[in-house]
């Protein structure tokens, strides 16, 4: 066999040893595959490198090498496969005829998928893969490539010509990837997204084009198959999209509107697009009535991670009029503590969803701001009665001013804390605010079952009864019906034939309505209370200060499980701090992951914020 005849390029029968060093990134991104698996690039697309997604690749932990395969892509390459001494076992190049395969399924080589997935549309590279990645994911022998040798390290030369993706499974939207992205977050169905696109017809004909277009995915936008073939992008991916008409504007077409051509009847059409970015939105609140915008275009600072207890904040109405400015320029920070009502309700929500370093907007209806008052209590302007406002907010650190230190607590001073925390719920309750009697309820059952070992003396068991009972009831009043009956659970478990519990187990309860946002039960209800005795945690203090300003990136809102035993906080990985590991005091949650994630120090009940705040309306509508 003419092996340069094969290979088709000179480049790819280079010796390892004249391909100078493995491509770096590559070497990071392929950490959690294991040695031997590398590669050099021969010749580079004309789009630039692919841009490998580091981040989940940390210095004591690893995804599993399948995370980087796209199920949705098939890819179209030539390559050729041989052992380290030269033998070629198998080759498109022989025909001419490119090989065209699904990277995830079953019978391909795994080391081959996760070779092609590493790599740029019109790329040239040549790798090496190990033995236990010469077969399929299924760990069977790999039908392809054929003919591949069991257990020797192999060398494959591999060209990518094309990435596509049937996004509906039926070929109504065919997505051809002309650049790939940046790693395999995509924007969900609910985001902002930002594109350019340019669309024509069959023969030429432009269509419609656009630069810097940003729209809701909810929404939609030009045809029905934007949204869902937006949803398959990456960050600054390239795709040409083939559009059936019934994807399209189907059998009526569409008329010319403003600039934009006509599209005739039964008309495939073409479309470049290029995804720019996306805002991740989410809502949050008891009844899911405030909009949380998150950007990923911004960078973290990671100075500003540190304990130095500063944030800016800005608030204004929705035609822009900026009522409320704090923690700019040279201005003090703003501080105050949450859950505690030194805010409105929306901006507790807010700061509660929010990790260190992470700057979001919040969209707060009236009844979540200042209601049908409005306020005249700004300096910059008045809030109109029923305004909708917008909050911008960075949150750049959570310290700690009060002290709550359960393990060196007297069961007395547990007890004592415990009922203040009680009355607090109990005055909470009475004036309907049944989400923050909830948290108090929650925070003062917690302290007292804090490392409690040994049997529950008949003190202990009333008060958790009392509690539980109380929590049950608020949950009824949230209607969030499944949490009142695990509350009523625990109260058999301290008395187990409980009358009263026993009967409101016997009911039917309604399912919980979908708008209701149960993360905001338990936000900031994981706890670790600090150790003395442990160096690492000298910061811990009940009062946790937050800085916030208006110019970095974001992270994703935390999911909180139930209200079970506090966890320690942990920084993820690369977040940068002084004090290595935190243990925060009072309710901090576990981030678990959030893909780019700084840190996952996120503010909670009881913690105390320093922030700078601008605050801006919306008309009333």
């Amino acid at each position: 066999m003419d092996l340069l005849g094969v290979a088709g390029d000179k480049d790819f029968w280079m010796p390892l040893s004249d391909l100078g060093e493995p491509d770096q990134d590559f070497a990071k991104w392929s950490k959690c595959v294991g040695p031997g698996f590398a590669k050099w690039i021969v010749k580079e697309s004309p789009a630039g490198r692919r841009e490998l997604d580091l981040g989940l690749v940390g210095a004591s932990h690893c995804v599993p090498p399948q995370y980087f395969v796209d199920e949705s892509h098939n890819a179209e390459v030539h390559f050729t496969g041989k052992m380290l001494d030269g033998t070629v076992f198998a080759t498109s190049r022989e025909n001419d005829a490119t090989l065209m395969f699904e990277l995830a399924r079953e019978d391909v080589m795994e080391g081959f998928s996760l070779a092609v997935s590493s790599m740029q549309v019109g790329e040239k590279a040549v790798f090496t893969i190990p033995p236990e990645y010469a077969v399929a994911m299924s760990r069977r022998p790999a039908t392809i490539p054929c003919n591949v040798p069991p257990n020797q390290m192999l060398r494959f030369d591999i060209e990518l010509f094309s990435v596509t993706t049937d996004i509906r499974k039926d070929e109504g939207i065919l997505k051809k990837i002309i650049k790939c992205g940046k790693g395999r977050c995509h924007p969900s169905d609910a985001d902002d997204v930002l594109v350019n696109y340019s669309a024509w017809l069959e023969d030429g004909a432009s269509v419609s084009k656009s630069e810097g277009v940003e729209f809701s995915l909810a929404e939609g936008f030009f045809c029905p198959a934007f949204a869902p073939a937006v949803q398959t992008m990456a960050k600054r991916e390239v795709a040409v999209l083939i559009i059936k008409p019934e994807y399209g504007f189907g059998k009526r077409g569409r008329s010319s509107v403003g600039n934009e051509a006509t599209v005739p009847p039964d008309a495939t059409l073409y479309v470049n697009l290029q995804l720019m970015s996306w805002e991740e939105v989410s809502r949050i609140g008891e009844n899911r009535e405030i909009l949380k915008k998150t950007d990923p275009r911004k960078e973290i600072n990671s100075a500003r991670a540190e304990p130095c207890n500063q944030a800016v904040v800005k608030g204004k109405l929705q035609d822009g009029t900026v009522f409320d400015r704090r923690g700019h320029d040279t201005e003090e920070p703003f501080e105050f503590t949450i859950d505690e009502e030194h805010v409105i309700y929306g901006v507790d929500e807010a700061v509660m969803t929010m990790h260190e370093g992470e700057v979001s907007s919040f969209t707060i209806p009236s009844q979540h701001a200042f209601g049908a008052t409005g306020s005249s209590q700004h300096e910059l302007a008045i809030v109109p009665p029923n305004s909708t406002v917008i909050y911008e907010i960075e949150l750049l650190s959570i310290s700690n001013e009060e002290e709550l230190q359960p393990l060196s607590m007297t069961r007395d001073q547990k007890t004592e804390y415990a009922r203040r925390k009680e009355n607090e719920g109990d005055n909470l309750f009475n004036s309907g605010k049944y989400l923050r009697a909830y948290r108090r309820y929650c925070r003062a059952r917690q302290i007292q079952i804090w490392k409690y070992f040994g049997e529950v003396h008949d003190e202990l068991k009333e008060m958790l009864i009392s509690l539980a009972f109380k929590c049950a009831e608020c949950a009824i009043r949230l209607q969030l019906y499944e949490q009142a009956c695990y509350w009523y659970q625990e109260v058999c478990r301290y008395d187990n034939g409980n009358p009263k519990a026993q009967q409101m187990l016997a009911q039917t309860f309604p399912k919980d309505p979908v708008e209701i946002d149960t993360v905001a039960m338990h936000r900031g209800l994981k706890v670790e209370w600090c150790d003395n005795t442990n160096p690492r945690s000298q910061m811990c203090k009940k009062g946790s200060t937050v800085m916030l300003t208006s110019d970095i990136s974001i992270l994703q809102p935390v999911t909180i499980p139930d209200v079970g035993a506090p966890s320690v906080l942990r920084l993820k990985q690369g977040h940068k701090t002084k004090a290595g590991d935190i243990r925060v005091p009072g309710q901090v949650v576990t981030a678990a992951n959030d893909a780019g994630a700084v840190g996952s120090r996120s503010a909670t009940t009881a913690s105390k914020i320093k922030c700078g705040f601008i605050s801006w309306l919306t008309k009333k509508r």
